[in-house]
């Protein structure tokens, strides 16, 4: 078990995770916790949540998402149907 200690920064009472836990958990800094006290405990949990489609587009390399020549001719190709 790992002992954190309460500290006041400004006005707030903070602890530190430490990495490990972080780590374990795939948690960083940003990462939303729910807090809720059972049996007189705190417990903290990760909220996970599906990513955005720009959260995991962030991660990709901007090269990957340039226009290959057949996107572009698709896009310039003339309405086919009632899609307008």
């Amino acid at each position: 078990m790992t002992q954190v200690v309460i500290r006041q920064s400004g006005g707030a009472n903070i602890i530190s995770l430490p990495k490990v836990i972080l780590n374990t958990l795939d948690l960083h800094v940003g990462s939303n916790l729910e807090l809720s006290l059972k049996d007189n405990k705190i417990v903290l949990s990760p909220i996970k949540t599906e990513p955005t489609l720009e959260e995991i587009l962030m991660g990709s390399p901007k090269e990957a998402l340039a226009l290959a020549e057949e996107d572009k001719q698709w896009l310039n190709a003339p309405a086919m149907g009632k899609e307008i």
